[in-house]
This record gives C-alpha cells, structure tokens and sequence, in this order.
C-alpha cells in the first residue's frame, strides 16, 4: 500500500488511470488532498502534484506486470467542487460528494457519480452507469449497461447499445437513444426524445414541451398532468391507439402544454391522464 498527502485548500483537478480494480472518489470539505492506493508493485504507480493538478497514473499492463491479475484499488479524497478525470480498462469508478464535473471511463466497469455541478462525460463499455443528482450537462454512453438517472437540472443525452435507460425527474431537454433497451422518464419538465429498437417507452408524468417517442417493436406510454393541452401526431402499424385524456382545448399563449409525436410499427400506444 502506498499513502499520499497533498495540501490543497482550494478545489484540485484530478487526473487517474488505471487498468483493472477501481477507483473510489471521496469530494469533501478538506484542505489537502489524500491518495491511498492498494495493489501489488503500487511503488510503479506516477502519483504527482502540479499546483491545483492532481494525477495518479499506473503504467501500461503488460501481461501481469502488478503481479497476480494486476489489480489496483484507488482511494482519493479531495476538496468538494473539484474536477475528476477518471479512466479504467475493467475498473470500478465511485464518486461520492459533489464534484465539478469531468470524464469518468471506463471499459467494462461500473461507473456511479453522487452529484456533479458542471458539465460531465460518462462512458462504459459493458458497466452499469448512476447518477444521483446532476446539476448542469450530461452525457453518457454506454456499450451494453443499463443507466439510472434520478435528478436532471440541464440537458442530458444518453446513448446505449442494448441497456435500459430510468430517469427520475428531468429538467433539461433529454435525448435518449438504445438498440433493444427499456426507456423510461418518471416526470418531465421539458422536451423529452425516446428512440428503441425493440424496447418500451413510458414518459410517466409530462408537465410541459415536446415529447418524441420511436419504436419497433415496444409499447409506448406517456402520462400528461391533468387539465395541460395536449397536441398528437401518433401511429403505429399493427399496433393500438388508446387515450383516456380529457380535452382541455387549444392552449392560450404562455400556458403549458404538450406536444406529442409517437410513432412505432408493432406495439401499443397509450395516453393517459397522470
């Protein structure tokens, strides 16, 4: 094991890479920065101060250069509203407390982030992806993951190859696209776009703007606030429309509304009063 200790007394920017193991990030009310790495030869590990700059680099693997399966277990804890730069082959990344935004990625590790408040990358491979609370722009990728968003205050685009995708409350306009996942927003303030292959849609409440949902071969159902105008341009092939939505007539100007385009080939559409 190896111990470091960096006086920082104002937020750092933290650059780490490594291959297999994790790496666990602590943003805290400190005034120095804390690195503990376990592993075996973590003496070969770079750990560096460059005035507000913080990196943590392991060399290149090859083949067992750490010995064993090369594995690598990564701790900093750093002063809140800092910036985190994280990237891994099959690691593990953890961020707890609220950062600055930053890239987190990873090849086929999961990746969690607490809360960030600037705009943040995240990319996986074959990981799960969360986020409890993102307070400025998103992005996020993943190859084969499913991805949890709770609490969106800016735009937000999610691109998957055949996750599922869950968003708690958006606020931002959101971009959702995957080959053959489940997608699902709770509650929608603001223009919502869905795109599957093969999977549900459901927008659970929508209080205001313009929803797009796309499918093959799922259902699609959305939810509108009771009494909000609602504008539709649905199809599907084969197939149902169904709507329990009450009138509530044209929408006077600066009332909120909705604007509904949903288009599938095989599965149901559904509008219904949330």
């Amino acid at each position: 094991m190896t111990d470091h200790r960096f006086e920082t007394h104002r937020p750092v920017h933290l650059h780490t890479e490594i291959g297999k193991g994790s790496v666990t990030v602590t943003a805290t009310e400190t005034t120095e920065t804390h690195v503990e790495i376990v592993g075996r030869d973590v003496d070969q590990v770079s750990v560096r101060q460059d005035g507000d700059a913080i990196s943590v680099i392991a060399p290149r693997q090859r083949g067992a250069i750490f010995g064993g399966d090369g594995r690598l277990d990564v701790t900093v804890t750093l002063p809140t509203a800092s910036e985190v730069s994280v990237r891994t082959g099959s690691a593990d990344i953890s961020v707890t407390g609220t950062v600055a935004g930053g890239q987190l990625k990873s090849g086929s590790g999961d990746v969690r982030v607490e809360a960030t408040s600037a705009p943040m990358l995240l990319e996986t491979g074959s990981g799960d992806i969360r986020v409890d609370t993102g307070a400025a722009e998103l992005r996020v990728k993943s190859g084969s993951g499913n991805v949890v968003l709770a609490d969106l205050a800016s735009t937000t685009s999610v691109s998957t190859g055949s996750g599922d995708v869950k968003i708690g409350t958006s606020h931002g306009a959101t971009v959702v696209k995957t080959g053959s996942g489940d997608l699902e927003v709770r509650e929608a303030d603001a223009d919502v776009s869905l795109t599957t292959g093969s999977g549900d849609l459901v927008v659970g409440t929508a209080h205001r703007g313009r929803l797009t949902a796309k499918g093959a071969s799922g259902d699609i159902q959305i939810g509108i606030r009771a009494g909000v105008p609602v504008w539709t341009d649905i199809s599907t092939v084969s197939g149902a429309i169904r709507s329990n939505l009450t009138g509530a007539g044209e929408p006077k100007d600066g009332v909120d509304h909705v604007e509904v385009r949903a288009k599938t080939v095989s599965g149901d559409v559904v509008l219904t009063e949330a």
